[in-house]
């Protein structure tokens, strides 16, 4: 197959020829494809609910199993105003805001890179008046106000001790940053449930991707830390994927 830029048209001519210069960039990307470089970061681009993000190096590349997550969100009522902690891409946000068409969003991830695609994606898909993407340490970056009835979140959830053991095309070339969840794989839950909960509004909704072997060990921490109604959301496999909570909220 041959590799072609954003918004080309194939060429189906028998006698079609590369010229030096598409043949040197075609090569140039088999080579990366030989090195296990995913595919979604040769294109620079990767579908996501049916809108199209552009990806890079700086964060992880949308995965067909958190679209399950985001099918069971548009199954309930719109939101009105969503946190995304640890945006990345900016895939799940915007993908709600494309289809709750009143409804706001704060999309935070820790690495500015990835926040500058996000923001690049909010763009392009015409969301950045609703959309506000800011590279912070969870939820630092928000005044402790209950103002969110929605809060989603995909952490890095791969105990450190795992990473080694992925596929080269995740393990060299994804994010650790967006893979590496401490020992067991939810340090960065016990690091940003303190603040969610603070900027939670009465009654929100939380919902959290995670490796199916943790989901009892994430329920309690949501548990602990004042989550109710816990359930799980499984993926189109059947497996635990997420878990949805929901959170009495502070006041302001």
């Amino acid at each position: 197959m041959v590799a072609l830029a954003k918004g080309a048209e194939p060429s189906l001519a028998a006698d079609a020829r590369l010229t030096p210069e598409a043949l040197g960039r075609l090569t140039a990307l088999v080579a990366r494809r030989a090195a296990r470089e995913p595919y979604a970061y040769l294109a620079e681009e990767r579908e996501f609910m049916g809108l199209r993000f552009t990806v890079s190096g700086a964060a992880l590349i949308p995965r067909p199993e958190t679209e399950s997550l985001v099918e069971a969100l548009l199954e309930d009522q719109p939101a009105q105003c969503v946190l995304d902690l640890g945006t990345g891409t900016g895939a799940i946000l915007l993908s709600l805001l494309d289809r709750w068409r009143g409804t706001h969003g704060v999309g935070v991830d820790r690495s500015p890179a990835a926040v500058v695609v996000a923001r690049h994606n909010a763009d392009a898909l015409g969301l950045r008046g609703r959309a506000l993407l800011l590279a912070s340490d969870w939820s630092s970056a928000l005044r402790p106000v209950p103002t969110f009835d929605l809060a989603v979140c995909n952490p890095p959830y791969i105990p450190s001790d795992e990473i080694c053991g992925l596929d080269p095309e995740v393990r060299d070339y994804e994010p650790r940053l967006a893979l590496d969840g401490g020992a067991d794989g939810l340090d960065p839950v016990r690091a940003l449930l303190p603040g969610l909960v603070r900027v939670l509004a009465p009654g929100a909704r939380a919902v959290f991707e995670t490796d199916p072997r943790l989901w009892n060990g994430l329920a309690a921490l949501v548990d602990q830390s004042g989550g109710t109604d816990i359930a799980c959301l499984r993926d189109l496999t059947g497996r635990r994927r997420g878990l949805v909570a929901r959170f009495a909220g502070t006041r302001a």
